[in-house]
């Protein structure tokens, strides 16, 4: 994969923390050019100053995606900075958490706002200049796309949606750009990652317990093979390939699943 990554220039929101960073430091090392994203600029400059110091050629640009005007100035600056771009990755979001009867229509606005409207957005500006390369849309889902995750609605609605977007942007735009629907399964974050509230504010994200959580270096890898080998789909963790299945052939057992996980819900967030 270093040669294929070699110069490329590759734009990835949210990489101030998290996969998005792990993503950044792993094709940076193959010899890409990234252009880093975040809303917060403290994290971004020390994401930057860290890819810096590995001799990694990057260039941050601090925008809030959950605003239009901001993701047509990402791509517009990334332009203006390095010329094209070959690679979009679509990562920037949030968690959230929330029955449906407690949240607010202003609170499913800005998880919407910014794990849908930010990546539809960024890609309307990219895309005439990824046409120019043949170049790569990258869609970061989430295994919550496949269900309504009780609890979650708001967050699996939100992504939910990127499936339907990645599908269609895959038929209007074959042969010209590659989009690639990446399903994430439980990963383990970074202590500074938070959650949002029914109530509009945010929380420390705790750890799952009881769940054996992927690695943002080996999501980051697993992004990198569907770049390089122009994967449409690609579900990761074993748990999230075994969910995949069970909706397929035994869809109640999923049901169940979910009405097991919503009885302890109120001592997640204890």
């Amino acid at each position: 994969m270093n040669k294929f990554f070699q110069d490329k220039v590759v734009c990835i929101t949210g990489s101030s923390q998290g996969i998005g960073k792990a993503t950044a430091i792993l094709l940076g090392g193959y010899g890409a050019k990234i252009v880093l994203n975040g809303r917060n600029a403290e994290k971004l400059k020390a994401a930057e100053d860290e890819l810096k110091a590995l001799k990694i050629d990057c260039y941050a640009i601090a925008a809030d995606l959950s605003r239009s005007e901001d993701c047509e100035r990402l791509i517009s600056e990334a332009i203006a900075y390095y010329g094209r771009l070959n690679v979009l990755i679509n990562n920037a979001g949030i968690a959230s958490r929330g029955r449906i009867a407690e949240s607010s229509p202003a609170n499913w606005q800005s998880v919407v706002d910014i794990n849908t409207m930010s990546a539809i957005n960024t890609t309307f500006y990219a895309l005439p200049h990824l046409r120019k390369t043949k170049g790569h849309v990258i869609l970061i889902s989430s295994m919550a796309a496949k269900v309504g995750v009780p609890g979650h609605a708001g967050y699996s609605v939100s992504k939910m949606a990127l499936t339907a977007y990645a599908k269609a942007l895959q038929v209007e735009l074959e042969n010209e750009v590659h989009c690639g629907l990446v399903y994430v399964g439980f990963t383990a974050n970074e202590q500074s990652k938070t959650i949002l509230k029914p109530d509009g504010t945010y929380e420390g994200l705790k750890e799952r317990k009881g769940l054996k959580l992927a690695k943002r270096e080996d999501v980051a890898r697993s992004i990198a093979q569907a770049i390089v080998g122009r994967r449409k789909e690609v579900t990761l963790t074993l748990l999230g390939k075994l969910q995949h299945i069970l909706l397929k052939i035994a869809p109640g057992v999923v049901y169940k699943m979910l009405k097991n996980s919503y009885k302890d819900y109120d001592n997640m967030y204890s």
